[in-house]
């Protein structure tokens, strides 16, 4: 069971919205808190880099 950060009550699991106060994870928060931990991590530069070796293979093959 995950809580509440809006009311603090128990609420089922994390993607579901709040039965209470219908408060949900704002998909837009959640976004951003991935791209803050992807950054930090360095993650963001593996990412762009296989992005990039996938459109070179791509375009190697035409």
């Amino acid at each position: 069971m995950a809580m509440c950060r809006k009311c603090g009550t128990r609420k089922r699991r994390w993607p579901r919205s709040c039965p209470r106060c219908r408060s949900g994870a704002d998909r837009a928060d959640t976004a951003a808190d991935v791209a803050e931990l992807a950054v930090e991590t360095g993650l963001l530069g593996w990412i762009a880099r296989g992005v990039t070796a996938a459109v070179r293979l791509v375009l190697r093959a035409f």
